[in-house]
């Protein structure tokens, strides 16, 4: 199936934005790591001046004969935004300090954190009714 992008469904994604970050990994206790990180930085992330949704993206393991890389990546985040200004006044409020802050308390890890700022648009399959 295709989506159809309706005139309210373009006009109400135009110009969105997306902040991806990445922690590649590895930790020293995968599972000490990801309950720190959920414990804690999620609560200092809703703190972002008018982020508009925040995914929390935590890797799983499958099966599968698929001749792709796989990569394993512990974490990966994606904070929406209106437009780059917003998110260009968020990156630079006291709150990104407080992520920093909050980021040196992280369990043990190498590969430290990635950062992406991304053009976003929503699409949504057509429900039929």
């Amino acid at each position: 199936r295709r989506a159809i992008l309706t005139q309210d469904h373009i006009a109400a994604t135009a110009g969105l934005c997306s902040f991806l970050v990445c922690y590649p990994g590895p930790a020293s206790n995968l599972n000490e790591w990801l309950s720190h990180y959920l414990d804690h930085h999620p609560p200092v992330m809703k703190q972002i001046p008018n982020v508009r949704e925040i995914e929390i993206l935590t890797r799983i393991d499958w099966i599968d004969a698929m001749p792709w890389q796989r990569v394993h990546h512990m974490q990966r985040n994606r904070g929406v935004f209106e437009n780059m200004a917003v998110l260009g006044a968020a990156l630079q409020s006291p709150i990104r300090h407080a992520m920093q802050d909050d980021y040196e308390k992280f369990p043990p890890f190498e590969g430290g954190s990635l950062h992406y700022g991304v053009s976003t648009e929503i699409v949504l399959p057509h429900r039929q009714s």
